[in-house]
């Protein structure tokens, strides 16, 4: 047993002092491993990647998305819905971690349901802002589609050519449009389809008048013309409602902004002041209820300065 046992010891501290010693085996570099044009991905890539893989499975599952695909891309967002969702979750746990930290757990949990519906403006405000931008250039838009057709182009080409020289939005929309033509989708329902999605009744005009055009004939570039005169009219109209209703849009931004401006005052010049708010239950309670009325009078504040015309 004793030789047995100086024997064991002997190879283990040979064996050991092999592998120490001993040249590495050669190996293939993983850049020589992977197809071509991909890159080694750091640790923390592969661990975000899994994530967003989760979150698109869950995703799936579930059925529901506060945040879906279509809103992204009418936001003019390209990230894919799962990365735009992990991306956000994270930002919700930092913003807990960061009020936990700031003012316990009462504030942690008011950050954290902030942080989601505070995304979800931003991607409604990227979305007006992208209509709006569709509905600015809806003039140049219609004489160019009307100087195509003067030309001599088909309809489908003159749209081809307005998704190829125009500006963003408007080139993405009508490249929408073509392309959705090409694969079977009658022109004119990819029009409206687009009016729809954009919330422009202008375009939507623009569609019902190449759907007469093509039902009873006759010049579609002179119709353009008279229908690019009520659009500019239109225009000028709402511009004019813009400028006069700006006093109760900049009144609204200066109600919504003095609440926060005045605590994050009040809590610089006194961080005192806001410790028994977030520690005991009343605090708390008093904390949600007034958090729940701001969001209500910033959706009423909205509301009132949207002028319908």
């Amino acid at each position: 047993m004793l030789a047995l046992g100086v024997f064991l010891v002997v190879l283990a501290v040979s064996m050991t002092v092999y592998v120490l010693v001993a040249s590495p085996v050669a190996r293939v570099p993983q850049t020589r491993r992977l197809p071509p044009g991909a890159t080694v991905r750091s640790p923390l890539e592969q661990l975000v990647e899994r994530m967003e893989g989760g979150v698109d499975w869950f995703l799936r599952k579930r059925g529901w998305n506060p945040f879906p695909a279509s809103d992204l891309e009418l936001a003019g967002i390209r990230m894919p819905q799962s990365s735009v969702v992990t991306a956000i979750i994270a930002l919700t746990f930092l913003g807990f971690m960061l009020g936990y930290v700031a003012g316990g757990a009462g504030l942690g949990l008011v950050v954290a349901l902030v942080v989601p519906l505070i995304s979800r403006l931003y991607i409604q405000a990227l979305s007006r802002r992208r209509r709006a931008a569709f509905a600015d250039q809806m003039e140049s838009t219609l004489e160019l589609i009307a100087s195509a057709l003067r030309a001599g182009h088909s309809l489908p080409s003159a749209l081809d050519s307005v998704a190829t020289d125009a500006l963003s939005p408007t080139s993405e929309e009508f490249a929408r449009i073509v392309n959705e033509g090409r694969l079977g989708l009658d022109i004119v329902a990819a029009m409206r389809q687009t009016a729809v999605r954009m919330k422009n009744e202008d375009f939507g005009w623009i569609a019902d008048a190449v759907a007469i055009q093509r039902d009873t004939g006759g010049n579609l570039s002179e119709v353009l013309d008279r229908v690019g005169e009520t659009i500019r009219d239109r225009s000028l109209l709402a511009k004019q409602v813009r400028a006069l209703s700006a006093d109760g849009r900049i009144s609204a931004n200066v109600m919504m902004a003095i609440p926060l401006l005045l605590a994050a005052f009040s809590a610089w010049r006194n961080p005192d002041t806001f410790v028994s708010i977030f520690t005991e239950g009343v605090g708390l309670l008093l904390v949600i209820i007034c958090a729940v009325l701001y969001v209500v009078g910033f959706f009423w504040l909205r509301r009132l300065t949207d002028v319908k015309y």
